[in-house]
């Protein structure tokens, strides 16, 4: 019954995302929501943008649909018809929803600072100072939305907190480059917070989760290379910001098993790597070239996969290839001492060493092919 459950709320998403978009398309080109064809930009024809409406529609209008219906069933008496776990479940979401619906007003303003950058335009310091409020909101909303590491220093948790948020918004946003690939990377890396939502037994954040998947999985039918519709920073950035606040909810411990604060540590930056990866070089790439760290160019991990000889849906698939080789050590860091946590991130630390020595040694073979 659990099962089919879960597939039926995954399904809904995957069918509302699909037909959002088809219809987020269509009106696009009426209204002329069009991506054009520019010097950095990989696409060769004019794209409709808003897929980020789909995204964001099915996500907060389901979990919403969701937040009610248990807020009713748990006023009125569960059904008798519903699955057991969700019995129990039920008051948990019902207590967890003032927070659920901090995430989702914050997800809204996020959103709509995508679009209104999609629309006209926006300068990188506006749209920081935006999510930077967002996230300092977020973090005196509830406890529950802070990161509390190093707690004893008030200050700290404040501003890792804010930059995480931050940091991965925009790094979805960045890595926003190539058809399909940061959606793609999205669900894969929520995927791996599902598997780890199941083991901490903490369902209602898998169920949140399952649905955002389904969201993405159903805009991707038309993202996928060759895309025949962007999400648009409405939808990188509300991905970003998705993931960035999901990852801070969790609780990172698997029950009867103890705590370890290392592992609560590495986890979600595991399960991160590849987006910190793409942004970290790109940051360090524009740097060394005394370029605007802010200003979009063809530095990003696909582009360079592409310019060794890749086409662009292989290096898509290529990443979501190493998202998924990465993100699969995540859920080991629960079931590890602190000294293996360790050598877990310093495994991750080195495949995506390797894969930049790789990057470096394609590189130099095309200069001296090109001298």
């Amino acid at each position: 019954m659990l099962i089919s459950f879960a597939i039926a709320l995954f399904a809904s998403a995957v069918i509302c995302s699909a037909v959002l978009s088809i219809a987020v398309r269509r009106l696009a080109v009426k209204v002329g929501l069009i991506d054009r064809p520019a010097h950095r930009k990989m696409h060769s024809e004019p794209t409709p943008l808003g897929g980020g409406i789909a995204i964001f529609a099915t996500t907060a209008g389901i979990i919403c649909a969701a937040l009610l219906f248990s807020i009713v069933q748990n006023a009125l008496g569960i059904s008798p018809w519903l699955p057991n776990l969700l019995h129990s479940q039920i008051p948990l979401v019902v207590a967890r929803a003032p927070v659920a619906f901090y995430v989702l007003a914050g997800g809204a303003v996020i959103f709509v600072l995508g679009l209104v950058d999609d629309i006209r335009g926006l300068r990188p310091w506006q749209r920081l100072a935006v999510q930077a409020g967002v996230a300092a909101a977020l973090y005196f909303a509830s406890e529950d939305l802070r990161l509390t590491a190093f707690a004893e220093w008030p200050v700290l948790p404040f501003c890792y907190t804010v930059l995480w948020i931050v940091g991965l918004t925009n790094a979805f946003n960045l890595l926003d480059n190539m058809d399909g690939l940061s959606a793609g990377v999205a669900m894969i890396v929520s995927l791996v917070l599902i598997v780890i939502a199941i083991m901490t037994e903490q369902y209602f954040m898998a169920a949140t989760l399952l649905v955002f998947c389904g969201a993405l999985l159903g805009f991707l039918g038309l993202n996928f290379p060759p895309a025949s519709l962007f999400m648009g920073d409405a939808g990188s950035m509300f991905i970003g910001y998705m993931l960035g606040v999901s990852t801070i909810l969790f609780t990172y411990f698997v029950p009867g098993e103890g705590i370890s604060p290392v592992s609560a540590l590495l986890t979600p930056v595991v399960v991160m790597a590849v987006p910190l990866y793409d942004t970290i070089s790109v940051v360090l790439i524009r740097l060394g070239e005394r370029r605007p760290i802010m200003v979009a160019d063809k530095s990003h991990f696909s582009h360079r996969l592409v310019d060794l000889g890749m086409t662009p849906r292989s290096a898509v698939l290529t990443i979501y290839l190493f998202t998924l080789a990465t993100g699969l050590l995540a859920p080991l860091l629960l079931k590890v001492s602190p000294a293996l946590s360790w050598l877990v991130l310093a495994d991750v630390a080195l495949l995506l060493f390797l894969v930049w020595l790789l990057e470096h040694a394609g590189r130099i073979g095309q200069t001296q092919e090109g001298e």
